[in-house]
């Protein structure tokens, strides 16, 4: 034997070793192919992710879907109702079964099942709107209405949609208004612009009524607003008779008054009924609480109320004026009015006119005073003067107050208050 030390005998490896090498590189493999998987199956199309992730129930419900929109209607049906046997919560799959269920079985089912899925998810918009057709079809007004309403507060773009279905239901069968009626009263953020669709319709003007006239008693009846626009609506559109019609029904303003706020104490109107002040150059309005100085011992006390016109002389501008609708007959016209500053040739008139005509049916003039008269800041004076409202032409009939022969620019200040309007034999 040669000098030297023996090498020691070569070490065998594990064969445990090598096996569980090979096991762990499978196992990371088949981790990285999931990782790959899961955007691969969300992108691809539905038959090649079924393919990818054949166990998966999200991807079942977008193929169920998929097909559902390309009118494969039993696969549509096949693949939903497997993602719901992997995941019975799944919205998707529940939605696809019960439109295809709408479609080629028992639409009772389809209803219940579609209820489910929107009762699951208020912004599921394709389960809410199939509900809103079907309850149409059943005639059942208060249930589709209610799923109108869910879409109408989330989806801003799909209201004309909406709105147009609305309107044809009120057209087409009159039962559905109380229960359109009803969603409105809870006031949904969409409820004013419904209204003011309605104006764009032929014949939506008398829908807007029949609406304002329901709700009258609830909580929800039209606002001040809501209501202008209404009356606005009827009375440029020549419509006297609807008008005066919703203003009996509602009482808004009062029916009784021939003349509404006639001492100027009111702090809003529903035009055309009230007062409408004008704003320009060269004069102001203004409808005041404090009608002035005290009242004097030689003439009517002083009103709490009145209307204060400052004016310089020159403009022909109509100051105020008010819609009636006065009945055809006789009538006076009483107030008070007070000058308080000016001298001058201006003329103040208060005028009722019927619509078209050429001349008032009434006038009372009022002229400035052409000397200062100390007195005459103070004194309240009373005037009245009586008219005829025709038969003919003169349904609805407007009051205002006009300047006349203006001159030389000046300062003019002067008051009316206690304006009414009654009926004489």
């Amino acid at each position: 034997m040669a000098d030297g030390l023996d090498e020691p005998p070569a070490t065998k490896a594990s064969p445990v070793l090598g096996y569980g090498a090979v096991g762990l590189a499978i196992g990371l493999i088949w981790l990285g192919w999931q990782v790959v998987l899961v955007p691969l199956a969300d992108r691809a199309p539905a038959e090649h992710a079924v393919r990818l992730s054949p166990g998966s129930a999200v991807v079942l419900a977008d193929a169920s879907e998929s097909e559902w929109r390309a009118g494969r209607l039993e696969n549509a049906d096949a693949l939903a109702r497997m993602a719901l046997e992997r995941a019975p919560f799944n919205l998707q799959a529940l939605r696809v079964v019960g439109l295809v269920e709408g479609e080629t079985g028992d639409r009772g089912v389809a209803d219940d099942l579609l209820t489910l899925a929107g009762n699951w998810s208020l912004r599921d918009d394709s389960s809410h709107s199939w509900l809103i057709d079907n309850r149409l079809r059943r005639g059942d007004y208060g249930s589709a209405f209610a799923h109108a309403d869910t879409l109408a507060r989330r989806r801003a773009e799909v209201r004309p949609q909406l709105f147009d279905l609305f309107g044809t239901a009120m057209e087409s069968d009159p039962r559905s208004v109380p229960f359109l009626a009803g969603e409105l009263a809870d006031s949904p953020p969409w409820r004013g612009a419904f209204i003011s669709s309605l104006y764009q319709r032929d014949g939506g003007v008398a829908l807007a009524a029949q609406l304002a006239m329901l709700m009258k008693d609830s909580e929800g009846r039209f606002s001040d607003a809501e209501l202008q626009q209404l009356y606005q609506r009827l009375y440029s559109a020549g419509q006297t008779d609807a008008l005066r019609q919703v203003r009996t029904a509602l009482d808004r303003p009062s029916a009784g008054q021939t003349l509404v706020d006639g001492r100027f104490e009111a702090d809003t109107a529903i035009l055309p009924f009230g007062w409408s002040l004008a704003v320009g150059a060269g004069y102001s309005v203004a409808a005041l609480s404090d009608a002035g100085p005290p009242e004097v011992t030689d003439g009517p006390s002083r009103p709490s109320g009145a209307l204060r016109v400052g004016h310089n002389g020159q403009s022909r501008d109509v100051l105020a004026r008010q819609v009636t609708l006065l009945a055809p007959g006789r009538y006076r016209l009483t107030g008070r009015s007070r000058w308080e500053l000016g001298k001058s040739e201006m003329v103040f008139a208060w005028q009722l006119l019927c619509p078209g005509a050429d001349r008032p049916a009434g006038e009372a003039r009022f002229s400035a005073p052409t000397s200062a008269s100390p007195a005459g800041s103070q004194a309240w004076s009373s005037f009245s003067i009586e008219f005829q409202v025709p038969a003919e032409g003169c349904s609805s009939q407007t009051l205002q107050l006009a300047g006349e022969n203006p001159g030389r620019r000046t300062d003019i200040v002067i008051w009316f208050s206690h304006l009414q309007i009654e009926a004489t034999p």
